[in-house]
C-alpha cells in the first residue's frame, strides 16, 4: 500500500514540467513562471530523430505543410505557423464571442531535450477586440484585472491552458515515437 501512494504522490510531478500555465505576463512554465517555454524531455532520442518526428507532426497536422514552416534548421530548430478558428469563446455580459487565435511554435534541438516556445500569440475576434493576459476592461477581453492581481476570466485561462497543454502533449507523443524501418509489414 505505501508503495502505490509514493507512487501516486510522483506522478504529478513528473507530468508538471511540460505544461504551460497562463498568468498575468502570458504563457509561462507551470513549474517554472520565469520560463516562457517548457523543456520535452524524450529519453534517449537524438536531436536528429526528435527533429524527424517533429517534421512528421507538422506533415500529418497541418493541411499545407510548407507553407506553415516558416524557419528550418535542420536537427536544431523549427518554427511554424499556427492559425484556428473559434479557438476560445468570450462570455461578456450575455453575449458568447468567438475568438481565433494565430501563434507561431518553435521547436529547438538539443540531444533528447526539446524545448517548446509559443510567441506572436495572438486570440482575436472580427470585431477587432483582442484577449489579453492582463489590462484596464475597454483594452480588450483581459483575463487578469490591469494590477495583475485579480483573474477575471478563469473560463477563458483554463481554456487556454488546456489547449496549448493538450498540444505540448500531442507534439511529445510524436517526439516519442520509435521510427520504424522502411520495411514495416502493414
Amino acid at each position: 500500500m505505501k508503495k502505490i501512494l509514493i507512487i501516486l504522490l510522483f506522478i504529478p510531478l513528473i507530468s508538471f514540467g511540460q505544461e504551460y500555465e497562463v498568468t498575468p505576463d502570458g504563457l509561462r512554465d507551470a513549474s517554472n513562471t520565469d520560463k516562457a517555454y517548457v523543456v520535452i524531455d524524450t529519453r534517449d532520442k537524438t536531436a536528429e530523430q526528435n527533429y524527424n518526428n517533429a517534421l512528421k507532426y507538422i506533415n500529418k497536422t497541418y493541411k499545407n505543410p510548407k507553407e506553415v514552416i516558416k524557419s528550418d534548421i535542420k536537427s536544431e530548430y523549427l518554427r511554424f505557423d499556427t492559425f484556428v478558428s473559434d479557438f476560445l469563446t468570450i462570455k461578456n455580459g450575455g453575449a458568447k464571442i468567438s475568438n481565433d487565435a494565430k501563434f507561431t511554435i518553435t521547436l529547438s534541438f538539443k540531444g533528447s531535450r526539446v524545448k517548446f516556445e509559443l510567441t506572436n500569440l495572438s486570440i482575436y475576434n472580427s470585431s477587432g477586440y483582442e484577449v489579453l493576459f492582463s489590462g484596464g476592461a475597454f483594452s480588450g477581453y483581459p483575463i487578469y484585472n490591469k494590477k495583475k492581481t485579480k483573474l477575471k476570466r478563469p473560463d477563458a485561462k483554463k481554456d487556454i491552458e488546456d489547449y496549448f497543454n493538450d498540444t505540448i502533449n500531442i507534439v511529445k507523443s510524436y517526439l516519442l515515437e520509435n521510427v520504424k524501418s522502411s520495411n514495416d509489414d502493414w
